[in-house]
């Protein structure tokens, strides 16, 4: 069970969104991926691997059409537009030693990419930009890819302000050739006439392994980190705790 906070249309939000947009019926039940219900059993002769997947795609950032401008924007300022392409994936984590510790290493492409800049065009700015993605992950159908639209504060460089529009789709929901992608607000509210035109292509899925060592991992360091993070003590706690004592001692541009 996750725990969603309704109030704000941040990333967990959207990709909560994406998650259920992306079923066929609308009856709110999306099914596990088949790698997360079912025991993979290693054919013979695959000791010490691990079967992966390979997902390559494209997006084309074609144009947008009708970009709103901010509310309390300046009249005197101009929109200057660029789009931000992320893709998140199941394997992310917060540590990236942690990610696939006991795998070998993998050549994936950045999962960023940034259009130019289109100065003083907020209407219909063109910018015939080709991003290309490879993502090597064991859960292919829990890849999502964010479209945000920032503004230049000068029409020339990048900045990490928050986006005036966004658009977060799960990658097997998306069909391939020229689309039109519709844009939010902050608030989670779909713009009536702003919109992305893309072209998308996605490859097929390919089968890899990669080397497999199981290391004898010493996990009573991240126990302590854990109990910390959770109670917020440190190690200069009461010896009369005795919970504590039996659970703790043992970016492309």
């Amino acid at each position: 069970m996750a725990a969603m906070n309704w109030q704000t249309f941040d990333l967990g939000m959207q990709l909560n969104q994406a998650m259920f947009d992306s079923g066929t019926d609308r009856s709110g039940y999306v099914l596990k991926p088949s790698e997360l219900r079912e025991i993979q059993v290693l054919p013979e002769g695959w000791s010490g691997k691990r079967e992966r997947k390979e997902v390559t795609f494209s997006i084309d950032v074609i144009s947008a059409q009708q970009l709103m401008r901010p509310n309390g924007m300046a009249a005197s300022k101009t929109v200057d537009p660029f789009v931000e392409i992320e893709v998140f994936h199941a394997n992310d984590k917060g540590n990236k030693k942690e990610a696939e510790p006991a795998l070998s290493a993998v050549s994936d492409t950045p999962l960023k990419y940034r259009t130019g800049v289109i100065p003083e065009n907020g209407f219909n700015p063109v910018f015939d930009a080709k991003c290309n993605f490879k993502v090597t992950t064991k859960y292919p159908d829990l890849i999502f890819v964010r479209w945000s639209v920032k503004l230049s504060h000068n029409g020339e460089t990048y900045n990490d302000k928050p986006p005036v529009a966004t658009y977060t789709a799960k990658l097997s929901g998306l069909k391939s050739g020229y689309r039109t992608l519709p844009l939010f607000d902050h608030n989670g509210e779909q713009y009536l006439f702003s919109t992305l035109f893309c072209k998308i292509k996605v490859d097929p899925i390919n089968s890899v392994l990669l080397d497999c060592v199981d290391p004898q991992v010493d996990t009573s360091g991240k126990l302590r980190g854990l109990g910390r993070t959770i109670f917020n003590r440190s190690n200069n706690i009461s010896p009369k705790s005795s919970m504590e004592k039996s659970s703790y001692d043992g970016s492309q541009g």
